[in-house]
């Protein structure tokens, strides 16, 4: 009597839209979200460059007026709430639409679900940004928030503008731990730009000709500022040998790429900072490249996840075949 062959099935999430022009447009839709939600952070680091903060002392109005006067540091605020209120529709939308194509999928489900938490917490930091007076740490909580919305979208977009036929691959810890290195670097700069250390060491790499701080609150926030950088420095070194090492994916390899040279080149602006004594143009690009690092290893260590190597889908795909190595059957 011949008995049926067990066949292990995997259950795929149901997805609506699944064709691949759907995956397309979800795609591209995604991917301009998560570009202009880039693109409002760096506008909100342009505000605090630009010391625009308090320009408009009242939210939702500006100066009690839904329409502000013209000058110029009232239209670099106002114009970060306008802009700030155009991208939370597309992120709404977005996150409506993966839920629509992917909402038997639970990480897709729950990370659509913290986006929207995310947003509204973020709506009310940002009025309490103004209500305090940018206060460096309302300030530094607003920027948190954002960037850890900011890592949500890009892996909403990965999750859902895909197909993922079984559960995601091994957590990326090393990457993990250098994009988390990356978030405390961007907001340990939030602090010392806002609490005015940016010059408290008129140097760069020493500190007033020495090797160590002469100490001081903001003499040691500056301190801690350039001792994350350094930190991040080796562990992103560290993360590109183990990436050489041992991995083939051209996506990943060429996202640890980028974030290596994003980095040279931030800390590049970080000394010319102090250089050149803040100038504001430069005190954007800084922060525009900080969020850019963030955001290329957000994006490496969502991909390891949710596009596993060849070898560890098959392994995941069918759990029975590494017992089947190790007893030397086919």
């Amino acid at each position: 009597m011949m008995q049926k062959a067990s066949v292990l099935r995997v259950e795929r999430p149901r997805r609506t839209g699944t064709g691949v022009r759907g995956r397309f447009q979800f795609a591209y839709f995604a991917a301009l979200t998560v570009v202009l939600t880039y693109g409002l952070i760096v506008l909100g680091g342009t505000v605090r460059a630009t010391d625009s903060g308090t320009a408009c002392p009242d939210w939702p109005l500006c100066h009690g007026r839904a329409l502000p006067r013209i000058e110029e540091h009232v239209l670099i605020e106002y114009s970060h709430r306008l802009v700030a209120s155009i991208v939370g529709l597309f992120i709404i939308a977005m996150v409506i639409w993966a839920w629509r194509r992917a909402s038997a999928d639970p990480l897709v489900r729950g990370a659509t679900i913290l986006a929207i938490v995310l947003l509204v917490l973020q709506v009310l930091v940002g009025a309490a940004a103004v209500n305090t007076e940018t206060d460096a740490s309302v300030v530094a909580l607003h920027l948190s928030i954002a960037l850890t919305l900011f890592a949500t979208l890009i892996t909403v977009a990965l999750a859902a503008s895909g197909e993922r036929a079984v559960a995601g691959g091994r957590l990326p810890l090393l990457m993990i731990a250098v994009a988390l290195g990356a978030f405390a670097l961007v907001i340990s700069g939030a602090y010392v730009s806002q609490e005015g250390a940016g010059l408290s060491y008129p140097d760069w790499p020493l500190f007033d000709g020495k090797l160590t701080p002469s100490g001081g609150r903001l003499g040691d926030l500056h301190y801690l500022h350039r001792i994350l950088a350094g930190g991040l420095g080796f562990l992103l070194l560290w993360l590109t040998v183990a990436t050489w090492r041992n991995e083939r994916r051209p996506a990943v390899r060429g996202a640890v790429a980028l974030a290596v040279v994003v980095y040279v080149v931030q800390v590049l602006a970080g000394a010319g900072n102090i250089w050149f004594e803040l100038p504001t143009w430069l005190r954007i690009v800084h922060l525009a490249l900080a969020s850019a690092l963030w955001a290329v290893l957000v994006f490496a260590a969502a991909w390891c996840y949710l596009r596993p190597a060849a070898e560890e889908f098959a392994l995941r795909r069918d759990p029975g075949q590494a017992l089947r190595r190790g007893s030397g059957q086919a």
